[in-house]
């Protein structure tokens, strides 16, 4: 198990939520899953009791894989509360693309199957046409009572051959990058190495940790593995998970994006640094997460407007809020017409989490990404601590050489 005894009560309240989550904002693709457990086995049996498989054994066979990586999927769902995608262009089931990655070379048979259980009622489906992110694919998510009988396998499930498969991926590829081979990228090799220590522990949903960038492998190159998808708030199931079968810790970095723009920008954290945001809360007489959420915004954002209607904020306190930044930082522009910084922070905290996951790995300590933070377990925090600082201090510092950092 990969579990504490904590996680039963917060796994219970996802199971009996009545309100599924946002279609649009809440989605995961469909990984290559499967799980050591007899009492799957018997699950995958039931339903398909429940739907017509073929009557030739090699086919009936087939149909049972897919079936059962269906599941595996929607349980996945379930413990990170997100809808999965399935599409059904038919070029996503060939070698290279989304479905034939995830363990589906047939659309017919997928189609059918998914057909079969949102008929039942056992599953519930929005059409691509409704919501405007991945059109060519429609959302899927389990009824209540297919959500009892699967939460379990949703953390238990492992993505095996993930490890095998290209650990480098560009979303939006720019002019000349949709075809490169992406395992000649430069530092491809150290992923390659973080996954081959990964391959070797346990923790739950386990997949390969991947670099994703948005359009070209300078931009926006987080780390990701789907362990950072659960569920941290409304639901402590993340926190409650185990790796290597012993309790974790999470080391977060404080006010990351807002301190990498200050000393990307040649600029000094206002204050003793422990806390970039409060200085500004106090100064705006604006409660400190109204400033957190403004400043993750702004920094997305290329203009004022944008950043206060996505961080849903009153005018007022975002103009406090600037006004208390502009007298901090004067020689701070934020807003100044040219691409958001949002990118260049992306990219800069997947450095800095590589380093410092390579590092650990030299001491034989193991961590998962988390955005820009990680989780170790409890006896390893405070070497991770140092890690993480270190890495940070060693990416920024070519950019500002009195730079800091404060990690917790």
């Amino acid at each position: 198990m990969h579990t504490t005894s904590d996680l039963d009560t917060e796994i219970a309240r996802t199971v009996e939520d009545i309100y599924t989550p946002d279609a649009d904002d809440r989605q995961r693709f469909p990984s290559d899953l499967v799980v050591k457990a007899d009492s799957f086995q018997e699950i995958v049996d039931e339903v398909c009791q429940d739907i017509a498989s073929p009557r030739q054994r090699k086919y009936a066979e087939n149909y049972r894989e897919y079936l059962s990586n269906i599941l595996l999927n929607l349980s996945r769902s379930i413990v990170t509360r997100r809808w999965t995608i399935f599409f059904g262009d038919s070029k996503t089931y060939s070698k290279g693309g989304l479905m034939h990655s995830a363990g589906f070379t047939s659309r017919s048979r997928t189609s059918k199957i998914l057909e079969t259980l949102v008929a039942s009622e056992a599953i519930r489906r929005v059409d691509g046409a409704k919501y405007q992110k991945n059109p060519h694919g429609n959302l899927y998510y389990p009824n209540r009572e297919l959500r009892e009988k699967l939460f379990p396998y949703g953390l238990e499930s492992t993505s095996e051959r993930s490890f095998d498969k290209v650990l480098v991926r560009i979303n939006n590829p720019s002019r000349g990058w949709g075809n490169f081979d992406l395992t000649t990228v430069d530092d491809y090799h150290k992923m390659a190495e973080i996954n081959e220590y990964a391959k070797a522990q346990t923790w739950a949903c386990k997949e390969a940790i991947t670099r994703i960038f948005k359009h070209d492998p300078f931009t926006a190159g987080q780390l990701h593995t789907e362990f950072q998808n659960l569920p941290a708030r409304s639901q402590k199931i993340r926190q409650n998970t185990l790796i290597n079968g012993e309790p974790i810790r999470e080391i977060d970095f404080n006010a990351n994006h807002l301190r990498l723009y200050l000393a990307f920008n040649k600029l000094d954290v206002y204050g003793d640094g422990t806390d970039a945001y409060r200085e500004i809360a106090n100064l705006a007489r604006v409660d400190r997460q109204t400033v957190k959420s403004f400043f993750k915004a702004a920094l997305n954002c290329e203009s004022y407007e944008k950043a206060r209607s996505r961080a849903r904020i009153p005018d007022k306190f975002g103009r406090d809020i600037m006004e208390a930044f502009q007298r901090l930082y004067p020689r701070a522009h934020i807003f100044n017409g040219k691409r958001p910084f949002g990118l260049v922070g992306m990219q800069l905290e997947g450095e800095i989490l590589q380093i410092a996951m390579r590092q650990l790995r030299l001491l034989d300590v193991f961590a998962l990404p988390i955005h820009d933070a990680i989780a170790v377990n409890e006896k390893n925090y405070e070497v991770a601590k140092s890690a993480m600082e270190d890495a940070w201090l060693h990416v920024m510092h070519p950019f500002h050489p009195t730079a800091k950092t404060f990690v917790g």
